[in-house]
């Protein structure tokens, strides 16, 4: 599919369904995951390959020059536009600059070897496979979007989602039976090669098309509109999901890797809250920035407002299952976990994840419609104060300051998002939006009787 149409609410109900179903799945394997790396690595060998992970997440969030969130707000306009020609010529120069980042990115990391840092040798065996890791999750967020972009939602999710997730818990597991304890730097390498291998037909794929398909040179009002939002959607793309990572190393620098694990399965746990958001969200993309540049804003509305009440429900419920059940939970990835401070540092995650999900779409909604300048100034002051507030909090309180800080800089800046986004376009994606909303109205004129 190579044009992007407005589908019927239903239509993407279901999709939203569908993607929502793939991040349900998508987060019950990723728990497994990180369930059989520590099962078969001792607590700090897990500490040290958390802060890897999180070490190669941040980089590859940084690492593709937001290209991945360039070719979902313009392919989906080129295409309902029908102009084929520019959107190929979009699509080719988005991987260019692409795999430039990712090479010098890998280079960046390779060269951490020349810091002066506690523990040197230990880290410095890291760095190859972080690295590799580096490369495979940043080219893999690409390639993703880049099929979602087209509307081709299970090819873009499937890969990295599903299938590398599942090889990589058979990979742990077959290590555990077989080769008994695994260091953080095997653990590593595999992840990120087994990642390259999944998305391997997706690359043949997307390159093979975009060289097969017409392409024209984009125009220089198409260049200057490009390199304006580019820079935008770099930083406000790769600053939100760099935080928790940014987090982890924090933890890590200043308590040790131990207790960075610990703040690392308390985030991945916490995602789950926002499960049913990022979900929606996936099918959400080309649909925002579609009708909003047709200047169908009520739709942009409805669509925000009914996702924001749906994330919210979910998060809602989670909270409950992480006050109720969170020390179970935790210590199923080390009875080490399973303490009131653990406990503590999930439930305030979860309130923070609350708050943001109740905030709706607010992030993806200021990305697709040309708000992005707006959403990046906003993340860098407040992530600029959060950061060292949340610097200072970890030393004070340990992991339950750390957490008090993550969570108030998600809750802060998705507050002050829709705050911009009411105040600018006239679109609120949060659930007053929704309750405000002719879905709302409806619902509250059947309870009260009417038709």
């Amino acid at each position: 599919m190579n044009k992007v149409e407005r589908l019927p609410l239903r239509t993407l109900a279901r999709n939203g369904a569908a993607a929502g179903v793939i991040k349900l799945v998508s987060a019950g394997l990723t728990f497994l995951l990180f369930v059989a790396a520590a099962m078969v690595t001792d607590q700090r060998q897990f500490g040290l390959f958390s802060t890897a992970y999180a070490g190669a997440s941040l980089v590859s969030f940084f690492s593709i020059v937001g290209q991945h969130a360039t070719v979902l707000r313009f392919w989906p306009q080129y295409a309902g536009n029908r102009d084929f020609s520019a959107a190929n010529g979009l699509m080719a120069r988005a991987i260019r600059i692409t795999l430039a980042g990712l090479f010098v990115s890998v280079l960046l990391v390779l060269c951490a070897d020349l810091l002066p840092v506690a523990g040197a040798e230990e880290w410095r065996a890291l760095l190859p496979a972080t690295a590799a890791l580096t490369l495979a999750l940043g080219w893999s967020e690409f390639t993703a979007c880049a099929y979602r972009a087209k509307d081709r939602l299970f090819s873009g999710l499937l890969p990295r989602d599903i299938l590398w997730r599942l090889l990589a818990i058979l990979g742990f597991a077959g290590a555990g039976i077989f080769a008994g304890d695994m260091d953080a730097v095997t653990a590593t390498w595999l992840l990120a090669g087994l990642l390259l291998l999944c998305v391997l037909p997706q690359t043949i794929g997307l390159i093979a098309e975009t060289l097969a398909a017409p392409r024209a040179p984009l125009t220089a009002a198409q260049k200057a509109e490009f390199k304006a939002v580019t820079l935008g959607l770099w930083g406000v793309t790769a600053l939100p999901p760099a935080l928790g990572q940014a987090s982890t190393l924090m933890v890590a620098a200043i308590l040790g890797p131990e207790a960075a694990g610990a703040i690392f399965v308390a985030d991945r746990v916490m995602r789950l809250a926002v499960l049913a958001l990022s979900g929606i969200n996936q099918a959400l993309a080309p649909q925002i920035s579609a009708a909003f540049h047709r200047g169908e804003r009520a739709h942009v509305q409805r669509i925000a407002g009914l996702t924001a009440i749906a994330g919210f429900a979910l998060a809602l419920a989670m909270l409950v299952v992480f006050v109720l059940f969170g020390r179970p939970i935790l210590a199923i990835f080390d009875p080490a976990y399973a303490t009131s401070t653990m406990h503590a540092t999930l439930v305030i995650l979860g309130l923070g994840a609350l708050v943001g999900t109740a905030c709706g779409p607010t992030e993806l909604t200021m990305q697709l419609t040309g708000l992005q300048k707006e959403l990046f100034h906003t993340l860098v002051a407040v992530n600029t104060l959060g950061l060292a507030a949340t610097a200072a909090l970890t030393v004070t309180l340990g992991p339950v300051g750390a957490a008090c800080g993550m969570a108030g800089i998600m809750a802060v800046w998705c507050v002050i998002g829709v705050a911009i986004t009411r105040r600018r376009i006239g679109i609120d994606p949060s659930i007053l939006g929704f309750f405000a909303g002719q879905d709302a109205r409806a619902v509250r004129a059947i309870l009260k009787g009417r038709p």
